[in-house]
């Protein structure tokens, strides 16, 4: 009896070893634990900015903000004509106008060469020109052929 009581108190004696080393891996990785939320991030001025408008709004708030702020930048981009490609845009419409007159008046091939001296004159402007080439390619197919 006296040796499987020996034995027992070492096998316990050998777990709370095991365990006093366990104890001590964790304290190893507790020890580099930050205590408070002031050690453990970086606080910057956008991050201060950030909470104080959590918290005077509402989140749903903000990102419709930033919603409409991203799609306005994006019209910004896309609608900017500088001041000579807006004038090109009004002469190419006047006469396009003439091209669109002839064909009220039902005289296609007349509004078709009107529309290829347009394309040929605005080529170096594609998508100007392909507007009256889409008009030429919609006479030939609905009226002319």
């Amino acid at each position: 009896m006296a040796k499987k009581e020996k034995s027992e108190e070492s096998k316990i004696s050998n777990k709370e070893i095991e365990e006093v080393f366990k104890q001590l891996k964790n304290k190893d990785q507790l020890i580099n634990v930050p205590r408070t939320l002031l050690k453990k991030e970086e606080w910057g001025l956008l991050t201060v900015l950030n909470l104080i408008l959590a918290g005077i709004f509402p989140a749903y708030f903000v990102q419709i903000l930033l919603v409409s702020f991203f799609t306005e930048l994006g019209h910004l981009y896309t609608t900017h004509l500088t001041e000579v490609e807006r004038k090109n845009l009004i002469e190419f419409e006047k006469e396009f106008r003439k091209g669109y007159d002839l064909e009220l008046q039902l005289k296609w091939k007349d509004a078709i060469e009107v529309y290829k001296l347009l394309s040929e004159k605005y080529k170096n402007n594609p998508k100007i020109a392909n507007i009256a080439n889409q008009r030429i390619d919609w006479i030939n197919k609905n009226y002319l052929s």
